[in-house]
């Protein structure tokens, strides 16, 4: 599966098990929510699902409710269509007893002036502001239809609409009891939005990640501060291109990824993906370079809409954002590591010494234990070129942690965290390691699950036989003792300059050995250990591993 997360919106062409269960095999990291179109009820219906499926594929889908949230909305037309002509004028009222063309359900005549533009219906249908009386006095300056109820925008302008309203306090308990792990909180201007959903969260005896979705250019202008607070930022590209010029809001997504990184915050980038497949079986070529710039603008996840929710072809898009994503990331893209993580300096210098250790040596994984899930946050962020396995014991963890770009949840039982050889040997038995491989293992000190990820270790899985000092590569094989056989690695006690040994890849030898016959082993590109202890029992043609790096020899 790939580096990058994918999110599809669940919905009627979704919600069933037998596709969801090919959207999880095909690199499903979580599902979403929206409440705008759903009653109390449907959130434990999708959890009992999700649960299923995550126990037949042992997969770790999240679950993500994205709030309504309270918005600006036109009242009801006759006909539920009112007809806009450019240039014509027209009235706006905020007062539901005033008599006016078009109603907005806010007060909103304290927040505009003259010159202020009003977009309605996604932005399609723009007024500009002439005059504030007893109504909102407007002039047109596009020509269409107006359906009832429809979105507004004020671009620019702060609107105090709150934060939660009861609809959204509703799905938040219902969510709150199954345990979801994602809240999505729309129209954040404000920082203090997020602590408000965090309050309510903390006195609910909750836990849940909160998702500021930055999609107002009062949002935008303060993403530095809701980035500090928030868990998770998303660019929530449909109305965010509304409040903003289009041609600014692919340097705004930009912008907003570089922000959230800076503190290591992951990013989610939304809207209009892959949205030709709501009909089409393949994405256009557009949306596929949409999809790789979003990657190269370092994204942890990328999330789908319509696609899945009402799309004809929900697994496609899901498979084609995972092979779209395997192909960028095996292109060696190299991104950048945070400026800045205000939480923890320690942590933060171990996990920057984590990705230097997996670019300068040959590693194959990163393995991080977490209690919070904070250690393979950290990690995530620094970027490394390898998977980071990360050891939980919590469910909701596991789920929570599977958005984090990179981050593979392994979750197992707290009796294999006594030491770090019981863990390597259930780990092996799960599949995710495999004796010779090399790993970078990061933990709290003294203990290996929590404490604060302060140490790295450099693990060769496989039983420990011997170490000794180490020229050449990594060499894996039978073994002979002492004698010519049918190994390609031979053990000696002493180099014996008299025998040729250019049959065999690798030499071991227990005694030291000269500069020279060092010299002559990188000439011809082969390996030898010397002064090397054996501790193990080792029988010809049993197989075994050298690793150079270290000089470790295990049993394979």
């Amino acid at each position: 599966m790939s580096k990058t997360k994918i999110i599809a919106t669940i919905g009627p062409a979704s919600f069933d098990e037998a596709i969801l269960n090919k959207m999880a095999h095909s690199g499903l990291s979580a599902v979403r929510i929206n409440t705008a179109h759903i009653e109390p009820g449907y959130i434990t219906k999708v959890s009992n699902m999700i649960d299923k499926i995550n126990n037949d594929c042992k997969t770790n889908i999240g679950i993500m409710v994205d709030l309504k949230g309270p918005e600006l909305r036109t009242g009801v037309f006759n006909n539920n269509i009112f007809n806009v002509v450019t240039g014509n004028k027209y009235t706006i009222s905020d007062d539901n007893n005033s008599k006016s063309d078009i109603f907005i359900n806010h007060k909103i005549r304290d927040y505009v002036d003259n010159n202020t533009v009003i977009a309605i219906n996604d932005g399609k249908i723009r007024f500009r502001v002439n005059k504030i009386d007893n109504n909102i006095e407007t002039t047109a300056l596009d020509t269409g239809e107006i359906h009832s109820t429809s979105r507004v925008n004020i671009p620019g302008k702060y609107i105090k609409l709150g934060t939660l309203t009861d609809r959204d306090k509703l799905f938040l308990d219902e969510g709150l009891k199954n345990n979801v792990n994602f809240y999505a909180l729309s129209f954040v201007q404000k920082a203090e939005n997020v602590n408000e959903l965090q309050d309510y969260i903390y006195d609910k005896n909750g836990n849940g990640e909160i998702i500021s979705k930055i999609e107002t250019k009062s949002g935008y202008d303060n993403i530095e501060s809701i980035v500090q607070a928030s868990d998770y930022i998303m660019v929530a590209r449909g109305d965010l291109g509304v409040e903003l010029p289009l041609k600014e809001v692919v340097m705004a997504q930009k912008k907003i990824i570089i922000t959230s990184h800076k503190y290591a915050v992951p990013t989610i980038v939304a809207t209009q993906m892959l949205e030709s497949m709501v009909n089409s079986d393949s994405p256009t070529r557009a949306e596929v370079s949409d999809v790789t710039n979003a990657i190269i603008d370092d994204a942890d996840a990328l999330m789908l809409s319509e696609e899945t929710a009402i799309g004809k072809y929900p697994v496609n898009a899901v498979s084609y954002l995972n092979d779209i994503s395997n192909f960028v990331e095996s292109q060696d893209v190299k991104f950048s590591e945070p400026e800045n993580f205000i939480m923890d300096k320690i942590a933060f210098s171990v996990a920057k010494g984590v990705r230097t250790m997996a670019e300068s040596i040959n590693v194959d994984s990163i393995i991080a234990f977490t209690k919070s899930g904070y250690t393979a946050r950290i990690i995530s962020a620094i970027r490394p070129n390898k998977d980071i396995y990360a050891i939980v014991t919590s469910d909701w963890l596991s789920k929570s942690i599977n958005l984090l770009k990179g981050v593979v949840p392994v979750k197992i039982q707290e009796k294999f965290l006594n030491n770090i050889y019981d863990l390597i040997n259930e780990l092996s038995s799960l599949n995710f390691l495999k004796s010779g491989q090399k790993t970078i293992f990061v933990s709290g000190f003294p203990s290996l699950y929590s404490g604060g990820a302060n140490d790295i270790r450099i693990i060769t899985i496989g039983k420990f036989i011997g170490r000794g000092y180490s020229i050449g590569k990594n060499v894996s094989g039978k073994v002979d003792i002492d004698t010519p056989g049918n190994g390609n690695i031979i053990i000696v006690d002493n180099y014996n300059k008299n025998f040729d040994y250019s049959k065999y890849d690798a030499v071991i030898v227990k005694s030291n050995i000269t500069n020279r016959i060092i010299d002559d082993f990188i000439e011809k590109n082969k390996t030898i250990v010397y002064n090397a202890e054996i501790s193990g029992d080792i029988k010809d043609g049993e197989e075994i591993n050298i690793d150079s790096d270290t000089g470790i020899i295990t049993l394979l």
